[in-house]
């Protein structure tokens, strides 16, 4: 089974995770609007805005060594679209549990070495590492763009206010895709990257 249809499955885990899982603990202050908030317009906008309503402040990941948890104080989920009819991506956005985020950072990056381990040539991909305005990123990146589901699952990581982001990069139907080929899809993910780097980097604390 290729990354796609694995990392396929992980989102529909980890959307009814949040769907049954936890109030936030700090529900109340909403941390995170400051995110959101960078999605309310622009060239990369939000159609669909879901805060978490869960009643447990955690979710479960697999990994090599087995399920681990992930602490959830808060979390978002947003579709995100450019200009086609079809979201370009599936965004979630988290704040640890206060002295949490480390052994979060760990098992979410746990569960990313699993699906790059299960990953098959010609379709075998690497958990690639980079760092953008100060916002560790760790990104697992399909090959072709015609892999279904899924182009590419991003993590980025803001230690200093304990924020965690999962993007889905969407392979959008052939008809209405924004991107047109290999290149022009990479050059789209980093200008989202991008966008959300800068926007967790200058987020209230």
């Amino acid at each position: 089974m290729n990354i796609a249809l694995k990392t396929g499955m992980a989102i529909a885990l980890l959307i009814a995770a949040s769907c049954s899982q936890a109030q936030a603990q700090d529900h109340d202050s909403d941390p995170l609007r400051a995110i959101t908030g960078c999605f309310s317009g622009g060239e990369f906008h939000a159609e669909s805005t879901e805060r978490r309503t869960a009643a447990s402040p955690f979710r479960t990941v697999d990994t090599a060594a087995g399920p681990r948890q992930i602490s959830v104080a808060d979390g978002y989920r947003l579709l995100i679209y450019r200009s086609s009819k079809q979201p370009l991506v599936n965004l979630k956005i988290e704040r640890s549990v206060e002295g949490r985020f480390d052994d979060d950072r760990a098992a979410t990056l746990a569960q990313l070495a699993r699906l790059a381990d299960s990953s098959k040539p010609p379709n075998a991909v690497i958990v690639e590492h980079s760092t953008q305005n100060g916002i560790a990123i760790a990104s697992l990146n399909n090959r072709a763009i015609g892999t279904a589901g899924v182009v590419s699952m991003l993590q980025l990581f803001d230690a200093s206010s304990g924020t965690i982001a999962t993007a889905y990069m969407l392979n959008q139907a052939p008809a209405v895709r924004e991107y047109s080929d290999e290149d022009s899809y990479r050059v789209l993910r980093d200008r989202f990257i991008g966008t959300l780097s800068t926007c967790m980097a200058h987020a209230p604390q």
